[in-house]
């Protein structure tokens, strides 16, 4: 009875914190329509801070607790509705998720580089030694005090979302933004209020199991996570159901604790790990007797653009390009450099498996590197000497528990979904990766595929087979997005009510796209021909996948290739700036991987500003190049010219990387102009000054000996950079004409047409468009005219 009692009591502590925790979570998703992914970094932090304060520091615990709690936090909450999330208001749930999941890895990588994680951060319990006993069990003041706590929160909470003109203004800002407006709200300051809200209940759940727990950005980050199997028995909307899934989950996890011996199996499966994955149990279980969510509408949301798929024929010529180019590139580079150019590659494919899911779909993963995971185990299992065999048996492998984790969730909205991958990849980690039978020593070694008279041997086979596969996987997207079943999953993206009322089964198409999502994750693992640890298959691995493949242009081939390479550069990244540190004349000064570290998290941040990626904008200012004849032969043959040049050692690998530079950022977006005949209209170009002007600059590039006059690689990017920069500009310049890329684009707003000239039918459509509006829905406006026209 004493154990039974002791972890009742520990499990109602634990589901105290969890509480707290899921009540920062509702309250930001009620408000804002945001799923906040990074609530559990937020208690990190603050946890972190609270030990900085006091340990670091010397405060006494009490100012300690009301600095972090009541001041830093939601004041930190307060500038990240401000400053990112007001930015997104509108945007997809897509956009929303990679946003919010970028913030944590950032805060993630910040936590490390402030507060190393090799330094041991203890932090006393409150009332340390103190303890009342209860039934005979002593139980610590801490415990007590954490439940107090949390029925504090949940009285509290509740006055003031029932009793305040700020609680009801909460609620009305989730039920109608404008109408709240209308009446004399305020939504902006009403989100903020929310969102520091939410902070401050993180942060005291973060300084309550900080004193429980070894101070871990990672593990305190995960810990925290755990709240969002809590709010979704709520619904992610209700405060008590949130309050009993905590009770649940802390009891549970306790229980097994205390009553299930880690030596314990089911067969070959250990139960050494079972605590850790009981919340991502728990949150497939809630997600599977959730009702059926209805299908509604879109509300308001930013207009975009979509994304036009490219023809088969330029599909074709880019994946031949990419074979040749990365052929090329792969001769140059060292053994390291090779490495980590195929490492980058390899990547570049798993991003490419969201593309159907993400891109085509509108749907998310959070687990792509635990597909990858299960298909790198299926080949080392089932092909261990190479055969193609498993390769074929870990896609259709992974594309089965693709469709099964998919199930469930596409039965509700997109967010459960991203949950549901989540919670699938963190019970992988500690079920499936975990298990010494599974990966004996925590690695495994996935062997090179070996095909007909192909083998892969060493790392440039590695690359060519990577590039290989991600073209004809490309060509294979591009012909699926442009077939009927394409067209279908592209129409469910704009408007599930419309397909569900043409009678398509939106389940079946759902579950189809994850299932070849998976199944090209897995593809990616079974050919990476490398060894893994299991932590290469975790959550905190699969984040970054998702969130530059997404930074990068999700909805085409090349914008997942793009992500990929970001995501390969940063290791790349890491050996050429290891000596070098971004400061300010050494006063202020922080080691350029370190800043690394948190990059990918600020790439995804900035997804608010342009939630189509950053390839769309880079095909935009080369979209002439590939209409232009004589721009394509001349691009051809000037990158082939460069890559002889360097062969035969004419110029060095540092001259080749300045000089391609130069030829790609500032000679070939002029080519189309240049061979552009002249218009009676416009100026006319100096063709001849500018194309003497780019050759010159491109013989310094090439011949100048940037690693003998500059010794720092840092330095010597910069300079490079700085050079090609100017050979660009002072080619515009001296040519008299700015490429159309390059103009800043004005677009006016819909509410100032008409008052410098009259309304005609474009300006009513250009208009509508802007405002989101459809055609259809304005036919007595364009019909009969603007303004009582004819």
């Amino acid at each position: 009875m004493d154990k039974f009692l002791t972890f009742t009591i520990a499990g109602l502590s634990t589901a105290a914190i969890y509480a707290i925790a899921a009540s920062g979570l509702v309250v930001t998703y009620t408000t804002s329509g945001i799923f906040n992914f990074a609530h559990g970094a937020f208690g990190m932090l603050a946890a972190f801070a609270y030990w900085q304060v006091n340990q670091g520091w010397g405060v006494p615990v009490i100012p300690s607790v009301i600095l972090v709690v009541f001041v830093m936090a939601p004041l930190f909450g307060a500038v990240i509705e401000r400053g990112i999330m007001r930015g997104i208001e509108g945007a997809s749930e897509v956009v929303k998720i990679v946003v919010t999941v970028s913030l944590m890895v950032a805060l993630l990588g910040i936590a490390n580089v402030i507060w190393p994680p090799d330094v041991a951060r203890p932090v006393p319990p409150f009332f340390a030694g103190k303890t009342v006993e209860i039934a005979g069990v002593a139980v610590p003041y801490s415990r007590i005090l954490t439940m107090v706590i949390a029925i504090a929160v949940a009285v509290g909470l509740r006055l003031v979302l029932r009793r305040t003109r700020l609680g009801v203004a909460m609620r009305a800002i989730v039920d109608d933004r404008a109408l709240l407006q209308l009446n004399g709200g305020r939504p902006g300051r009403t989100a903020m209020l929310a969102w520091a809200l939410g902070a401050g209940l993180a942060a005291v759940s973060g300084v309550l199991i900080a004193s429980e727990q070894t101070l871990s950005a990672v593990t305190l980050t995960l810990l925290v996570v755990n709240a969002y199997a809590v709010a979704v028995v709520g619904r992610l909307r209700s405060l008590p159901g949130a309050f009993l899934g905590a009770v649940v989950l802390g009891l549970a996890e306790s229980y097994a604790t205390g009553y299930i011996d880690p030596s314990y199996a089911l067969g070959p499966v250990s139960l050494q790990n079972l605590r850790t994955a009981i919340p991502a149990v728990m949150l497939f279980v809630v997600i599977l007797v959730q009702p059926e969510a209805r299908l509604r509408a879109h509300g308001v949301s930013r207009p975009r653009s979509p994304v036009r798929p490219p023809s088969q024929v330029t599909a074709i010529w880019g994946g031949i390009a990419l074979v040749l180019v990365a052929a090329a590139v792969g001769s140059l580079l060292s053994a390291p450099d090779l490495n980590l150019v195929s490492k980058g590659f390899g990547f570049a494919l798993i991003t490419l498996s969201l593309v159907p899911l993400t891109g085509y779909a509108g749907q998310i993963s959070l687990a792509q590197m635990t597909f990858t995971g299960i298909g790198a185990l299926a080949m080392a299992t089932w092909g261990a000497t190479g055969s193609p065999v498993g390769v074929a048996i870990a896609v259709v492998l992974c594309a089965v528990v693709g469709a099964v984790v998919a199930l469930p969730a596409l039965r509700l909205s997109g967010i459960y979904l991203a949950l549901a991958t989540a919670a699938f990849a963190l019970f992988c980690t500690s079920m499936v990766f975990g298990q010494s039978e599974v990966m004996p020593g925590g690695s495994i070694q996935v062997p090179g595929l070996s095909i007909g008279g192909f083998e892969v041997t060493n790392d440039y086979r590695q690359l060519i087979l990577f590039a290989v596969t991600f073209a004809v996987l490309g060509n294979l997207l591009v012909l699926l997005r442009r077939s009927a079943w394409g067209r279908r999953v592209a129409a469910m993206k704009d408007s599930p009510v419309a397909c569900a009322t043409l009678g398509l089964n939106l389940t079946s198409t759902k579950v189809g796209v994850f299932a070849l999502s998976a199944a090209i994750a897995g593809l990616g693992g079974a050919l990476a021909g490398r060894t893994f640890i299991a932590d290469d298959f975790g959550l905190t691995n699969s984040l970054p996948i998702t969130m530059l493949a997404v930074v990068g242009g999700i909805g085409s081939v090349a914008g997942a290739f793009l992500g990929g390479l970001l995501l390969g550069a940063i290791p790349i990244a890491s050996t050429i700036f290891a000596a070098n540190a971004i400061g300010v004349f050494r006063f202020v000064s922080m080691p350029v991987t370190d800043v690394l570290s948190f990059t990918p998290g600020l790439m995804g941040i900035s997804l608010g500003q342009e939630p189509d990626g950053a390839a769309p904008q880079m095909a935009a200012g080369y979209r002439a190049v590939g209409e232009s004849v004589p721009s394509l032969v001349v691009a051809g043959v000037g990158g082939v010219g460069l890559w002889f040049a360097t062969r035969a050692g004419v110029i060095t690998k540092w001259s080749f990387f300045a000089a391609l530079l130069v030829f790609v950022v500032a000679v070939v977006p002029l080519l189309p102009i240049l061979f552009a005949p002249d218009t009676p209209e416009g100026p006319r170009p100096r063709r001849a000054a500018t194309g003497i002007w780019l050759a010159l600059g491109l013989l310094v590039a090439a011949f100048l000996p940037w690693a003998d006059r500059i010794s720092s690689n840092g330095w010597r990017i910069l300079g490079i950079g700085v050079f090609t920069f100017l050979v660009l500009r002072v080619a515009i310049g001296v040519m008299g004409v700015v490429p159309e890329s390059l103009k800043k684009v004005e677009h006016p707003s819909p509410d100032e047409l008409g008052l410098d000239r009259p309304l005609s039918r474009a300006d009513a459509l250009d208009a509508g468009r802007s405002l989101g509006l459809d055609e259809e829905l304005m036919p007595s406006v364009v019909g009969a005219g603007i303004g009582g026209a004819p």
